[in-house]
């Protein structure tokens, strides 16, 4: 299923068989340009319209739209308004898409990684917890350093809000080895692809092929295209591209 919302524009894709006058347009990325589909050149040419059908399938789009889009860039254009333009995914491999956004750097005093200095508590669980599970601050408490042991954990701050990488046991300290930052996708999950532009936001479906936590990288496939987009992640079952 494909969302396409337009902020300022209005947006229609009409699914519509390809019997229009004109011959359908060839495009070989994941995305459709305005250059793509009309006698636009510059940085309007670079604008989004929405994304490319599957191989060996046709997509219309309303040349109203087209038309409006190129206003809001600057671009006079002048194609009828009877005639959809047709679109079609050319043979060969599709381009592959930018890569996403670098992740930003984690919160310095959030980083996971730097132990507590041994001293005189140490942060333990008062539970078991699960693989993948969020640790909370009910389920761990400062405990005294056992007598005779010098014992590393992380502090307090640090643990909260993280997830366990493997299954942790009641009594254990919190070390930086334990825990890593909380996903907020994981492999398998439903997925929106995002891309926004000054007026346009578009949103396809897709399917997270690996686990990401916020800012991370992560693959995501294109329900629709069945291509994989490196994205970033951005929320709970939301990444966005360039």
């Amino acid at each position: 299923m494909i969302r396409i919302v337009a902020l300022s524009l209005g947006l229609v894709m009409l699914a519509a068989p390809a019997t229009a006058q004109r011959a359908p347009k060839p495009v070989s990325g994941d995305w459709i340009t305005l250059g793509d589909v009309a006698p636009v050149t510059g940085t309007a040419a670079g604008i989004l319209i929405g994304p490319t059908p599957p191989a060996g399938q046709t997509l219309s789009l309303d040349p109203a739209f087209l038309i409006a889009t190129a206003k809001g860039a600057g671009v006079i254009l002048a194609i009828p308004l009877d005639q959809p333009v047709m679109v079609t995914r050319s043979a060969g491999n599709a381009t592959v898409a930018p890569p996403a956004n670098v992740a930003r750097p984690a919160n310095p005093a959030r980083q996971i990684g730097q132990p507590a200095q041994a001293g005189a508590e140490i942060l333990v669980l008062v539970r078991d917890i699960t693989r993948g599970e969020v640790i909370t601050a009910n389920d761990v408490e400062l405990q005294a350093q056992p007598a005779g042991r010098t014992l590393r954990s992380v502090d307090m701050d640090t643990a909260i809000g993280t997830e366990a990488r493997r299954t942790l046991k009641a009594g254990q300290p919190v070390q930086a080895s334990d825990i890593k930052a909380a996903s907020v996708i994981r492999k398998g999950d439903p997925v929106a692809i995002v891309y926004t532009a000054p007026g346009v936001r578009l949103s396809v479906d897709g399917v997270a092929q690996n686990e990401a936590a916020m800012g991370q990288p992560v693959r995501v496939l294109n329900s629709y295209s069945k291509r994989s987009i490196d994205a970033v992640a951005i929320g709970h079952g939301e990444a966005s591209v360039n």
